[in-house]
């Protein structure tokens, strides 16, 4: 019988950045690839943070990170992932060891982005939850995942963007970043207020939204005008109003298949039917834009959200577990 191959753990170099971006999408519930590799290269370029990666037969067979989560100032983000065929070798065990070893040296954190470190991890890989829990991570959070298959099904979209609409009272238009961009932070700030959050850290909505791909498209709902609106997921050329609420959705890169990351109504419109309208219209929109399927993540708390989704014929789908460790649960 051959031995098993010998694999080493060292520091992540430039070369291993998409290397180690496909194994850590795997504990990922989103499709977070532009999140990761900037994340990595910063690290790689600046030396902050922590990056490593296991390397067997000359290839990479595990990954692992903690860095600053540039949304909640003060706070780390961490992930720990292995090749499938690897796994059950100690090549996780080895990389955490070493990984929050070096966090803790660090004070905590504190070269790293903060005293607390999360983890935002699939909620199918119950394996993966124990993993964390034996190095005094905690869940804090748990958002839902929800689906829409929309092959065959604009018509029926199309009428429920209509009715959504028309219930509501708005219509929905594209906004860019780069000619709205005030708008669009302006109404992002007012649709988050109140709603569940993963962190107890406060967030930084513009940082949030520039980490957004170039590719990402926001839809705003406005209030119709009194004789008629556009037709249901397109786009009214005014901009002059402020928008009631919003979706900001962008494409997966593993897939034909959009993530809507947030959907949000203004407080002083909450109870009227505008989220429904804004993501019932973004569901067209995707289904016109050619997309086979569309996915969300909303906090299971969030009752009012999770009632629209249903509504709107969204299914159940993989959701995420946030977990946190601060110094306090390391001691």
């Amino acid at each position: 019988m051959s031995a098993d191959p010998v694999w080493s753990v060292r520091p992540l170099r430039a070369a291993d950045v998409d290397g180690a971006v496909e194994l850590l999408i795997r504990a990922s519930a989103a499709d977070i690839r532009h999140l990761l590799r900037t994340d990595l290269s910063v690290t790689v370029r600046d030396a902050v943070g922590g990056a490593l990666v296991a390397e067997g037969d000359g290839r990479l067979v595990g990954a692992a990170k903690v860095t600053a989560d540039p949304v909640f100032p003060g706070t780390a983000t961490a992930l720990v992932a292995v090749d499938p065929a690897e796994r059950g070798r100690g090549i996780g065990t080895a990389l955490a060891d070493r990984l929050m070893g070096a966090w803790e040296r660090a004070g905590g954190g504190r070269a790293g982005g903060g005293g607390t470190v999360s983890s935002m991890l699939r909620d199918d890989l119950p394996r993966g939850r124990a993993f964390a829990e034996r190095y005094g991570f905690g869940v804090v959070h748990h958002s839902v995942g929800f689906r829409f298959d929309l092959c065959g099904h604009e018509g029926e979209l199309a009428a429920r963007a209509k009715s959504a609409l028309e219930h509501a009272g708005v219509q929905v238009r594209l906004a860019t970043m780069l000619a709205e961009e005030r708008t669009i932070v302006d109404c992002f700030e007012r649709c988050g207020q109140g709603l569940p959050l993963p962190l107890e850290a406060r967030p930084d909505p513009r940082a949030w939204l520039a980490l957004c791909p170039p590719d990402t498209v926001f839809l705003l709902a406005e209030p119709s005008p009194a004789d008629a609106g556009p037709a249901p997921g397109t786009a009214a050329v005014t901009g002059t109003v402020r928008p009631e609420g919003m979706t900001i959705l962008f494409p997966r890169t593993d897939a034909n298949s959009w993530h809507v990351a947030f959907t949000g109504t203004d407080p002083d419109h909450r109870g009227q039917g505008v989220a429904t309208a804004v993501k019932a219209a973004s569901l067209l929109y995707a289904c016109r834009a050619g997309v086979e399927t569309v996915t969300t993540h909303n906090d299971e708390s969030n009752h009012a959200m999770i009632r629209v989704n249903t509504v709107l014929g969204m299914v159940p789908d993989v959701g995420y577990w946030t977990l946190t460790r601060t110094p306090a649960t390391a001691d």
